[in-house]
């Protein structure tokens, strides 16, 4: 079992080298239901989103515990929303609410990126459910040490005092964040007027989505 749990966490590390011929491989030797999932993983990672839910349906998955239940669940999210399938939303909600049931904050932010970064990109500042909060500030955690490839280029640098304010939008309001910085609201809307601007956005949703890109968030 430990030389099974070994691979597999070889494999992950392989998988996010961008190694997909060496997890494929180490993941072969793996029971049933981590291989599955494992192929899974590896599915996305090469864009075949049919592939990965094929994986995810097979009844060889058996009788998942509730941790591998709710990966099961993440990556079918995650497959949902590379596709652009327009019920990725629903999917990311019942992923939320096993993982609040269940406890599994860390899983949700360290599964697989797609669905981190979908949550940090669709934030909005009313959160009255302090988990999801928490879900949020994880995940812009762990995007920090995960850097990601972006294309895109700032067309001028942000100021200090604009990514104070950058850093807040995701999950605040635009008054919350004048009392957190002790600055006026018209300062918090003027600082985002030029952030919009160098950011290339023309709306608070844009903006924190470009700002992930650019690894800003």
């Amino acid at each position: 079992m430990l030389l099974g749990r070994a691979d597999e966490l070889e494999a992950l590390l392989r998988l996010s080298l961008g190694d997909l011929r060496s997890a494929t491989g180490l993941a072969s030797g793996l029971p049933a239901t981590r291989h599955g999932l494992l192929m899974a993983r590896v599915a996305l990672a090469a864009d075949d989103h049919a592939a990965a839910v094929e994986y995810l349906d097979a009844p060889s998955l058996g009788n998942l515990t509730p941790r591998a239940a709710l990966v099961r669940q993440i990556l079918l999210a995650a497959a949902a929303i590379e596709r652009g399938d327009p019920e990725a939303a629903g999917i990311v909600g019942g992923v939320l609410q096993t993982a609040h049931h269940e406890g599994f904050l860390n899983t949700i932010v360290t599964t697989v990126p797609q669905v981190r970064r979908y949550l940090v990109e669709h934030s909005t500042y009313a959160m009255p459910d302090p988990f999801l909060e928490r879900i949020i500030s994880a995940a812009l955690e762990v995007r920090a040490t995960q850097p990601e490839r972006s294309g895109r280029i700032l067309i001028a640098p942000l100021t200090d005092a604009e990514l104070r304010v950058l850093k807040l939008l995701p999950t605040t309001s635009y008054a919350q964040i004048a009392a957190a910085l002790y600055i006026s609201l018209n300062t918090v809307k003027t600082h985002l007027r030029s952030i919009y601007q160098k950011l290339g956005a023309s709306s608070r949703s844009e903006a924190i989505e470009r700002a992930v890109e650019l690894r800003l968030l």
